[in-house]
């Protein structure tokens, strides 16, 4: 195969790609590990500056202040109604455990979403300024921004509840932990896991949205790196114009592989499953139970590892597609290189959404009436 003569824009750009991503995972990994107050900041920060780059995609002075208002009150509301829940629940745990909960479930206030739509198409009744149009675009750009950032919150804590069973015919039903041959319910899995490891639960449960990002921008700078070098085929020329079926390929090949090998190196060398009976290459006696591919997880984590630079390079178009309708180049300029923060994280809030609800599914035993 030819390999593409590259210009010094293209190496520049790919040095920049590659800089601020490997800078973003040193800043990633360290607060997705401490998880609490640290994790909790990052991602209210990303949160809003996203949510400011979203409201200035028409212009910066589209919308006033009441406009802005209402969809900083809901898409954040959106965010951390399952961190409100948890206070209003047990108001005690404010400030000592604010933050240091599970995530069981997706939590989204279905009456929170019904009431952003209602006071959106108010505002457009009232305000000429705002279109039908803008009310389509605040809406469904703040459920995924939503919903994408819930999803990030979720994969960092959902492995730190006490199991990943959701089909309640399996939750007391004993398994035994393959480390000591232990035997624990089903739903109590995640946690007599790793008594039995003897890790700190807290710590292994930020493994699983590490490896979403490794996937996701390994991917995409692999897509890129390949693209330059083999890229003859254009993918989307309306939407994307640089991409191509080359970078595609053997990016979503070089995402795939990573992942695997980021799992590899923590199971086999640490003894650390991606996520204990769900996610690991070993077999998995609680998938096995619920009639789950006969309990070869390995299947599940190589379906998924392929999965997260497909999705992410989907989602990536899905925004590409937004710059393009409203005429810009990026959203925001905080990555050098990269953008602003939607244009850095665009894939990974898709891909946080879908495996979220690959996970979930298969906490169910893949029964869809849930």
């Amino acid at each position: 195969m030819a390999i593409n003569k590259l210009s010094s824009g293209n190496k520049i750009g790919f040095a920049k790609r590659t800089i601020t991503g490997v800078i973003l995972m040193l800043v990633l990994i360290p607060t997705a590990v401490l998880g609490s107050w640290p994790f909790f900041i990052l991602h209210f920060l990303l949160a809003i500056v996203a949510i400011h780059e979203i409201l200035a995609v028409p212009g910066k002075s589209k919308y006033n202040p009441l406009v802005k208002g209402v969809v900083y009150l809901f898409v954040l509301s959106f965010i951390y109604w399952g961190i409100v829940k948890n206070w209003l629940t047990d108001p005690t745990t404010f400030p000592s455990t604010f933050f240091d909960f599970t995530m069981s479930d997706l939590v989204v206030s279905v009456m929170g979403i019904i009431l952003y739509a209602l006071i959106l198409f108010l505002i457009a009744i009232f305000t000429p300024k705002v279109q039908l149009s803008d009310v389509t675009f605040l809406f469904t750009m703040g459920l995924i921004i939503g919903l994408g950032f819930v999803g990030i919150y979720f994969l960092r804590f959902f492995p730190n509840s006490t199991g990943f069973i959701k089909n309640a015919n399996y939750i007391t039903k004993e398994v035994s932990i393959p480390l000591t041959g232990a035997t624990t319910t089903m739903g109590n899995y995640f946690t007599a896991y790793w008594n039995e490891a003897k890790y700190p639960q807290w710590t292994m449960s930020s493994f699983p949205i590490i490896a979403l990002c490794i996937g996701t921008w390994g991917g995409d700078v692999g897509a890129y790196l390949f693209g330059m070098l083999f890229g003859k085929h254009r993918m989307n020329p309306r939407i994307s114009p640089h991409k191509t079926w080359e970078g595609f390929i053997y990016g979503s090949l070089f995402g795939a592989v990573l992942v695997l090998g980021f799992a590899a190196i923590l199971e086999f060398a640490f003894h650390i499953p991606l996520i204990p009976g769900l996610l690991q290459f070993s077999y998995s006696e609680p998938l096995a139970l619920m009639h789950v591919l006969n309990g070869q997880a390995s299947v599940l984590l190589v379906l998924v590892s392929l999965m997260i630079p497909v999705v992410g390079n989907v989602g990536g178009f899905l925004f590409s597609l937004i710059k393009r309708q409203y005429g810009i180049k990026d959203f925001g300029k905080v990555f050098p290189g990269h953008g602003g923060v939607i244009d850095r994280f665009d894939s990974v809030l898709i891909n946080s959404i879908v495996l979220s609800i690959v996970l979930l599914v298969t906490a169910y035993g893949w029964n869809l009436v849930v």
